[in-house]
């Protein structure tokens, strides 16, 4: 199924904190596969969100890695929602 980039936070926002699984291009060039939730409040130590003002850039928290990191919209290739996989377009 594919979906536009404008309607991809739409989807990030309906998991309500659930997981979901993400393909994207990090700032290297690179793909990077990272299974993420939103909304995780553990481990918060303060300080500043690194989005900033960017909209285009999404606070997740990696299952994996166990920790925050930064998703750029504007990049993301695929993303697994509910057992559905979206293309980005």
């Amino acid at each position: 199924m594919k979906v536009s980039r404008y309607k991809t936070m739409e989807l990030l926002k309906a998991t309500h904190g659930k997981i979901f699984s993400c393909v994207f291009v990090k700032k290297d060039g690179s793909l990077r596969k990272m299974v993420a939730r939103l909304g995780v409040a553990k481990n918060l130590k303060g300080g500043k969100n690194g989005a900033g003002a960017n909209n285009a850039l999404v606070t997740v928290y990696d299952m994996a890695a166990n920790g925050y990191r930064m998703i750029n919209l504007a990049t993301l290739k695929t993303i697994k929602v509910a057992g559905v996989t979206y293309e980005v377009v």
